[in-house]
């Protein structure tokens, strides 16, 4: 199965395409493309030439894509595109089990261990992500691993070993051996040149997460602000800061939408600035960023669902209105009590 298409994909492969031809970003990080002649695998945004009908796959999952030999596109950086939400049509086994691992379940941890937590057998668990993503337990970690050291390799000056234990990898020898294994390349080669990438001096590491606009951040940070907690939220025009604690690091976050409104049509990114004591649990705090500011919503197919009750004059004044998540779930408990 993991060397295959998802069995729905057939099913939508000519919605994909006209997406795809049209570079809808609607449906980035929806599905994958990968090109067969050069076995690389890009989002359907990509601003490289369409390539012909006959020479594409899609996939439900860059995990999917990976595991059938595809290589990300340096290009358009499929580890940039916005996930699936918590809504979206997936088995909920397969979407628990894959919003753990997207969370680092398994870095550190086996499958069988996960699979205890879900109350389901190893085999039922790993079944089902392969009908579900394309992918077994084991490939879905790897991808996300590999993808946020590339982005890490790419985007900070963050030392390679200190890249290597926070994308989830247990030593810098597994590291490198994964990395040339999958991108037929040394981590190192990644590298931008120094002059384009932030100051090792700087007191946070900055990154930036995608979404699917219209995102309307200001009325977020509304209702963020409105449940602020002192001493842990702060709340100011454009900005978001709040203090973390987890799994025994402590830090602060504070998260920018730098975008114009004009700039939120197609697709937008929120900036993370991230103090370096939480780059040890980098990849469960981006997976709980992305829960509290929901951003893994598709906005123009809630937007329409809203419309069609009686709510159009409201949506066409305010597009891509979101209800935070939240942080976790004794953050979520506290605020609703407080």
């Amino acid at each position: 199965m993991s060397a295959s298409l998802a069995p729905t994909l057939p099913l939508q492969a000519d919605v994909y395409a006209r997406a795809l031809d049209a570079r809808d970003p609607r449906f980035d990080g929806v599905f994958f493309v990968g090109i067969v002649t050069t076995r690389i695998y890009c989002r359907p945004v990509c601003p490289a030439r369409v390539s012909y009908q006959d020479h594409r796959r899609f996939f439900p999952s860059a995990a999917a894509a990976e595991s059938a030999g595809f290589r990300p596109c340096m290009r358009c950086r499929p580890e940039l595109a916005p996930g699936l939400s918590h809504i979206d049509a997936v088995p909920r086994l397969a979407r628990d089990a894959a919003n753990r691992i997207a969370a680092g379940a398994l870095n550190g941890h086996t499958v069988a261990e996960l699979a205890n937590d879900l109350g389901v057998s190893e085999r039922h668990l790993r079944r089902a992500l392969e009908r579900e993503i394309g992918a077994s337990p084991l490939e879905l970690a790897q991808t996300h691993r590999l993808l946020l050291a590339k982005r890490l390799l790419s985007d900070t000056r963050l030392p390679v070993l200190r890249i290597a234990y926070a994308s989830g990898f247990q030593s810098l020898r597994r590291f490198n051996a994964a990395f040339r294994a999958h991108y037929r390349m040394a981590p190192k080669e990644l590298r931008a040149p120094r002059t384009a990438m932030p100051s090792s001096d700087e007191a946070t590491v900055r990154l930036s997460l995608a979404y699917r606009a219209p995102f309307a951040w200001a009325a977020l940070l509304t209702f963020l602000g409105r449940d602020a907690v002192a001493g842990v939220d702060i709340v100011e025009p454009g900005r978001y800061a709040r203090t973390v604690a987890l799994d025994g690091h402590t830090g602060f976050v504070i998260a920018e939408d730098t975008a114009t409104p004009a700039k939120r049509i197609g697709m937008g990114q929120v900036t993370i600035s991230i103090s370096h004591s939480l780059v040890p649990v980098l990849m469960p705090l981006l997976a709980r960023l992305r829960q509290l500011f929901d951003l893994d919503a598709q906005p123009t197919v809630i937007d329409a669902h809203l419309a069609q009750g009686r709510l159009a004059a409201m949506i066409a004044r305010r597009p891509g209105v979101r209800i935070p998540g939240y942080f976790d779930g004794f953050d979520g408990a506290l605020r609703a009590i407080v």
